[in-house]
C-alpha cells in the first residue's frame, strides 16, 4: 500500500470512528420521552338516568307543582319556604310532608330534596332577581 491509500483508509476509520461516537453520545445523553398524557375519565352516568334502560322513569316530573321560595337553615335543624300547587308559601320542617306523598329528605345551600315513596328529586331554588335582597341574621 502507497502513503495515499494509508492516509485515506485512516481518514474513512476515523470517519466512522467520529460517526459512531457522536451517535451513543446522543443516545446516551438524551431524555426519555415525556410519558403520554393519561385518557381523560368518562363521566359516570346517573343513576336516574340509567333507570330508564330498563323501563323505569324519571322522577324530575314528581315536583313540578313544588316551587322552592326559600331555604332557612338553623342551630337545631333545617326547613324550606315551598308552596305546593296554587297554595301560599309556607315553611316546612326536616321530615316534614309535602305534596302527595313526599318527605323533605334534605335541605342543601341552593335545592332540596323530596323523597317521593323512595324515588328521591331535586327541586331548586330560581335564579336571583334583579330587585333588593335582604339579609337578616
Amino acid at each position: 500500500m502507497n502513503t495515499l491509500q494509508v492516509r485515506l483508509l485512516s481518514f474513512v476509520t476515523f470517519a466512522i470512528f467520529c460517526a459512531t461516537l457522536t451517535y451513543w453520545v446522543i443516545l446516551l445523553t438524551a431524555r426519555p420521552p415525556a410519558a403520554p398524557s393519561a385518557a381523560a375519565v368518562a363521566p359516570s352516568v346517573s343513576v336516574e338516568d340509567a333507570t330508564t334502560l330498563f323501563g323505569g322513569r324519571l322522577t324530575r316530573d314528581v315536583n313540578r307543582s313544588i316551587k322552592l321560595f326559600g331555604i332557612l337553615a338553623l342551630h337545631a335543624g333545617a326547613a324550606a319556604i315551598v308552596s305546593v300547587g296554587d297554595e301560599p308559601p309556607h315553611a316546612i320542617a326536616l321530615g316534614d310532608r309535602i305534596g302527595e306523598g313526599g318527605k323533605l329528605a334534605e335541605v342543601r345551600a341552593r335545592s332540596i330534596i323530596i323523597d317521593n315513596n323512595g324515588a328521591r328529586s331535586e327541586v331548586f331554588l330560581p335564579a336571583n332577581g334583579s330587585g333588593p335582597t335582604i339579609y337578616v341574621r
